[in-house]
């Protein structure tokens, strides 16, 4: 049966990949067509955190593996993935073309991660 990859690196160094695609997309000027639907964006911005609540949950859990004290390692994702979320709209306030401090932007980030976090808890409990 497969399992969660256990060594922190990998955790890690695809968080740092997340975070540096992250700040790569938030420096880009939004300045594309519209969208077809109506706060499309905010399922977007829900995705990719799902995938950043994933990443920082990981990285806590490969911290400590076998006794996983999930309270704190969803806590700590949650928290993680809120700070970045607000990070990531205040950086987008410097950006030509982008519009940030967007709190239903930070919201979907904080949904999205929180999901992600959940998750991963839920793929644990199942690979075990």
């Amino acid at each position: 049966m497969p399992r969660l990859p256990r060594h922190p690196a990998i955790w890690f160094s695809a968080l740092a990949l997340w975070v540096g695609l992250l700040w790569l997309l938030s420096s880009s000027s939004g300045g594309g067509p519209p969208l077809p639907v109506a706060n499309l964006d905010k399922l977007a911005h829900f995705s990719y955190f799902l995938g950043g609540g994933i990443l920082f949950a990981g990285c806590h859990l490969s911290l400590q593996p076998d006794r996983p004290e999930w309270p704190n390692i969803l806590a700590s994702a949650i928290i993680a993935v809120a700070l970045t979320g607000w990070l990531d709209e205040w950086h987008q306030c410097f950006t030509p073309g982008r519009s940030g401090a967007d709190p239903w932007d930070w919201l979907a980030d904080v949904l999205g991660g929180t999901t992600g976090a959940l998750a991963l808890k839920s793929l644990h409990r199942k690979l075990k």
